[in-house]
């Protein structure tokens, strides 16, 4: 959003600086991330819908490719010491997410573009209305609650990924501690949501994260990497 929005003032623009603020306030106040992380899943859905279709609007871009963008951004943290590990975290989750996304689009028959036009048109949908409407379409609550923990899942990666990159690009200060949790919690959401897109289907069952690439030039990593290094294994016990 932050590379694509306009020049001059706009709401769009508005909501987008406001929204970033908050993200940095989060991860920034020394407290455990993710409590604040769960109160600001609502908001973290609405705005992903509100930008979703602020970027379908645009004629120039192609929905099948923009998380393509945010590969160079990741990388610079793998040569930061301090971020290196969830930079390696947060590449595993993007590349979790790709892959899902590219099989979804391959599977369908309408194109990239059709996809873009379909989503402009729609109303926005806000966090509760989905939900609710989940509930009432779905008869089975064990399936309401696979597609709501998969939601969920997605949501702390974007949220994680985010928070990485900001933390990189405009030197949060942000402690130790902070960022052992970011990593062990995006590797946590990343299995998470590989585990539910294959048992949905999605992907084949015997599929493996560790077999998905990422951008241009980058070499996969193993999964047995993911809580391994500053001591994530032992973190991931207090959870």
């Amino acid at each position: 959003m932050r590379n694509h929005l306009p020049q001059q003032e706009s709401s769009i623009k508005n909501e987008t600086l406001r929204f970033v603020d908050e993200v940095k306030a989060i991860i920034s106040n020394e407290s455990p991330v993710k409590p604040g992380l769960d109160r600001f899943i609502p908001r973290l859905f609405n705005f992903r819908m509100h930008a979703l279709k602020w970027l379908a609007e645009q004629p120039d871009l192609d929905m099948a490719t923009l998380s393509d963008a945010t590969f160079p951004s990741i990388e610079v943290l793998l040569k930061n010491p301090k971020l290196s590990l969830l930079g390696e975290n947060m590449m595993f989750a993007m590349r979790c997410n790709m892959r899902v996304v590219k099989v979804l689009f391959s599977q369908g028959t309408l194109t990239s573009d059709q996809i873009a036009a379909q989503f402009s048109a729609a109303p926005l949908v806000t966090y509760e209305q989905f939900l609710g409407t989940l509930a009432l379409s779905i008869p089975d609550e064990s399936q309401v609650q696979i597609i709501a923990d998969w939601l969920h899942a997605s949501l702390y990666i974007e949220f994680i990924v985010l928070a990485g990159i900001l933390i990189d690009e405009e030197k949060i200060r942000v402690s130790d501690a902070t960022v052992a949790e970011l990593s062990f919690l995006i590797a946590d959401a990343a299995q998470d949501y590989f585990a539910i897109a294959s048992e949905m289907g999605i992907l084949p069952t015997h599929a493996k994260p560790s077999s998905i690439h990422g951008g241009e030039g980058s070499a996969p990593f193993d999964e047995d990497q993911l809580l391994s290094g500053q001591g994530l294994s032992d973190f991931a016990s207090h959870f």
